[in-house]
């Protein structure tokens, strides 16, 4: 059964390979391809962050704070940009005692505003807006903060935020008056989210912007952006993120976002932090450029999401936001997604009714998961042992019928009858879990809620273990239920069978050393709570052979179909007994 599931999972990344090979998923379309004028700007001087257009001064910028129980948002009074964005639940993993900050240190453009209209685009980071308020406290109710700027008989921009206290979205609305018609309104998104990773060496692929068209998520990994690329709208929704935190414009039933514009930045140097070393390591950016209609009299409306990776708060957001974190290939997502969503569904329940730390709830759910699958596994165990009763008859066959092909063919099938025998029975219970099981390797690598958690002596289950000490007992816990299928079922072990014990715990520790810890002490969970059943089936095999050992050849394990006590099998038995 062993040399099955190595063989199946094998056989899966096989797959998994070639078709990402054969059959890569559509580049999209760089800038200027048919894309709409909008996605044009992106190579003007104001949009790369050029000088402001000409008549527009520079204004001294102030701060507005807005701070509720979940985060802390400063606001700049120059271009009504956000200026900082602090998550107070979430601890920055390499400044200790500091909330994680979104904003890239020395950014000014992000979440800022272009106007474009015409050929001209105004940069709107340099216009001096008012605030309604010096700060806001975002209490019981939703709060609202407005910035305003007016040139006498010239352009005029209103902004409105409304805060919530209970979650991470922002109503955005305004106007723009004084502008020629056709105008369009570029929102910023900047250069990416700042890094609060311990390794972020580790966490490069995750920096990525991502779209939501007509056609499902568009998925832009900053790594693979070369030049520009452009995502063609309607968009429902237009994002960049990390490994665990979003930035998201969501059009909701409006008429859409029109393109989302993804530019090539020189990479940024970001200092790494092993303990007491320290290393530098280079990060690929992007600058995110959203193009939202205004409407005939200037007016706009969109909702922004600046925060974690919950599941839960992105789908309550609605239009399919929680689809920001793509898991998987994209062929393998109408499948996983569903399972990913009950799995953390499941573990915050766990979590939240048992007030257990999440170390236990990975504990507690590796039990559930290795009794909901015992079944399957009993079910493989019998298929096996029918497997070993037909297989000499199959031998038999084989070499009786060598030059009759089609005899040779009924014989087999006569065979499988009369021991109820499917030669895809031992596999199919093994390959039923299989996607539950790619699921739990997406969703624990990047569920937030293990980050910062610690658990014995790891201090964040969203890390690799430091000692090392999860996948060193990973390793043992294989090759120990290695040891009882083999040695304690009596099973004779020709030279594959030998390399097979000691190199498939080797390439699980391999595999897994540098992996998430939480997921270590998952695996290390479902292997130890498989031991038991692990013993009744050697134990089960063991018996199965010493009677056959007994009667001299195979012992019928199933009826027949008609359900008279499987005579049949007898017969084939004694007939292989009396050839011997």
């Amino acid at each position: 059964m062993e040399r099955r599931v190595l063989w199946a999972v094998i056989l899966m990344g096989i797959v998994i390979t070639l078709t990402n090979v054969l059959f890569p998923p559509a580049k999209p379309k760089p800038a200027g391809e048919g894309a709409p004028p909008a996605a044009a700007v992106a190579s003007s001087p104001a949009a790369t962050g050029a000088p402001l257009a000409a008549g527009v001064a520079q204004a001294p910028a102030r701060e507005v704070t807005v701070t509720s129980p979940l985060y802390r948002y400063t606001f700049s009074t120059r271009g009504a940009a956000l200026a900082r964005a602090e998550m107070l639940h979430y601890a920055s993993a390499f400044d200790r005692g500091q909330p994680v900050q979104l904003v890239p240190a020395g950014v000014t453009d992000f979440l800022a505003y272009r106007l474009v209209t015409g050929r001209d685009t105004v940069d709107l980071r340099g216009l001096p807006f008012q605030p309604s308020a010096p700060a806001l406290q975002v209490g019981g109710a939703p709060a609202e903060l407005r910035f305003t700027y007016g040139a006498p008989g010239g352009l005029g921009v209103e902004v409105t935020y409304t805060f919530h206290p209970d979650n991470y979205l922002v109503d955005v609305r305004g106007r723009v008056t004084g502008a020629a018609r056709g105008a369009q309104l570029l929102t910023d998104l900047g250069p990416g989210l700042a890094n609060h990773e311990a390794e972020p060496a580790r966490y490069r692929r995750d920096q990525a912007a991502v779209a939501m068209s007509a056609d499902g998520a568009e998925n832009l990994p900053f790594m693979k952006v070369e030049g520009a690329d452009t995502v063609q709208g309607p968009l429902t929704w237009a994002a960049t993120k990390n490994k665990y935190f979003v930035t998201a414009l969501v059009a909701g039933s409006g008429p859409g976002f029109g393109s989302m514009v993804v530019r090539q930045l020189p990479e940024a140097r970001l200092v790494e932090r092993r303990g007491e070393k320290t290393d530098t390591v280079r990060l690929r950016q992007a600058r995110t450029l959203v193009s939202v209609p205004l409407g005939a009299d200037g007016s706009f409306a969109y909702q922004e999401y600046v925060g974690p990776q919950e599941h839960g708060r992105l789908a309550a957001v609605g239009h399919d936001l929680d689809q920001v974190n793509p898991y998987g290939y994209r062929w393998l997502r109408p499948v996983v997604r569903p399972i990913a969503a009950g799995v953390l569904w499941i573990l915050r329940e766990l979590h939240d009714s048992l007030g257990l730390s999440y170390g236990w709830v990975l504990v507690i759910f590796g039990v559930m998961m290795k009794v909901i699958l015992w079944p399957l596994n009993s079910k493989a165990m019998r298929a096996q042992l029918k497997n070993m009763a037909v297989q000499p008859l199959m031998q038999e066959i084989q070499t009786k019928y060598k030059n009759d092909p089609q005899k040779q063919q009924e014989e087999m099938m006569k065979l499988y009858r009369e021991y109820g025998f499917n030669p895809v029975a031992g596999c199919l219970p093994l390959l039923i879990p299989m996607p539950v099981l790619f699921t739990l390797f997406f969703v624990f690598q990047s569920a937030i809620e293990f980050r910062g958690v610690g658990f014995g002596w790891l201090p964040d289950l969203s890390q690799r273990d430091p000692l090392y000490i999860l996948p060193v007992l990973l390793m043992g816990s294989t090759f120990l239920m290695q040891w009882i299928s083999t040695k304690l079922s009596g099973m004779e072990q020709n030279a594959q069978m030998k390399t097979m014990m000691y190199f498939m715990p080797l390439m699980m520790g391999m595999f897994f050393f540098n992996l998430a810890s939480g997921l270590n002490l998952y695996y290390l969970t479902t292997n130890l709570a498989g031991i038991p059943q692990q013993l009744l089936i050697s134990r089960e095999r063991k018996r199965h052979q010493d009677e056959m050992k007994k009667q001299g050849g195979p012992v019928p394990v199933a009826k027949k179909p008609g359900g008279s006590g499987g005579s049949g099998g007898q017969t084939a038995a004694r007939r292989v007994k009396r050839r011997g």
